[in-house]
């Protein structure tokens, strides 16, 4: 129980970086694009990217140490209740 709630939590640290991260390159893209038809001042990707990948670090940690507890509780209820059985 413990290895399989260590592997999910780990699939959706990488499944939630992966899909933000894709989000805040999706920004840039959308930015240049204006920049490019003159709606917009240029940006670079480090001004778009940076704190992309940093919020998208910071909220992928919050869902997988979410995940994380669930599951080592979860694992520790089982444990509990098999040793009174």
């Amino acid at each position: 129980m413990v290895a399989f709630t260590f592997v999910a939590a780990v699939v959706v640290f990488a499944v939630v970086q992966d899909r933000l991260t894709a989000s805040a390159a999706r920004q840039y893209v959308l930015l240049q694009q204006a920049a490019a038809s003159g709606a917009g001042p240029a940006v670079t990707i480090d001004e778009v990217m940076k704190p992309g990948v940093r919020h998208s670090v910071r909220i992928a940690l919050l869902w997988s140490s979410a995940v994380m507890t669930t599951g080592l509780a979860a694992a520790a209820t089982i444990a509990r209740r098999s040793r009174r059985e």
